[in-house]
């Protein structure tokens, strides 16, 4: 599947994992595209095309639901009830901030909606999916989670 990110940069942006692995804010633990070129082309001047196959969506999650719990159980402090309740909603793309009080976002803004779609990135990732599907602001967004997919 072809998927665009829309960018103010020329040089095409790659994975990189870690709270500091990117320069700036790396919020997401990847890259957010489109399978919709006009709408990537809404974000900046440079749009850059990235080719993914393996795409996770909520069945996927909820399919290993199992696996879920056990990444996230490493992943967030809580207790086991918080953590189970956390890892459906993941599956279910349910990214709110419903569990800010179990949750450290990443970002300056303390999101606790945007880690939720950061850790449902990372599950997809513990899982062998390169990317996330995910229901946004902008309709059907893919997170890209595999740093070995660099535009083509």
């Amino acid at each position: 599947m072809k998927l665009f990110h829309d960018s103010y940069s020329n040089v095409a942006p790659v994975i990189k994992v870690g709270a500091f692995a990117m320069s700036g804010d790396n919020v997401f633990d990847g890259i957010f595209a489109s399978a919709d070129f006009d709408a990537a082309d809404s974000h900046g001047e440079f749009v850059h095309t990235y080719g993914v196959e393996n795409i996770a969506d909520s069945s996927d999650l909820n399919a290993r639901i199992d696996e879920v719990i056990e990444f996230l159980r490493g992943e967030i402090e809580a207790d086991e009830d918080a953590i189970e309740d956390i890892a459906n909603a993941i599956a279910d793309d349910e990214c709110d901030d419903s569990f800010a009080e179990h949750l450290s976002p990443r970002s300056a803004t303390g999101d606790a909606g945007w880690e939720m779609q950061r850790l449902r990135g990372r599950v997809a990732a513990r899982l062998g999916f390169d990317a996330v599907e995910m229901d946004d602001e902008y309709g059907t967004s893919y997170l890209i989670v595999n740093p070995e997919i660099i535009a083509e």
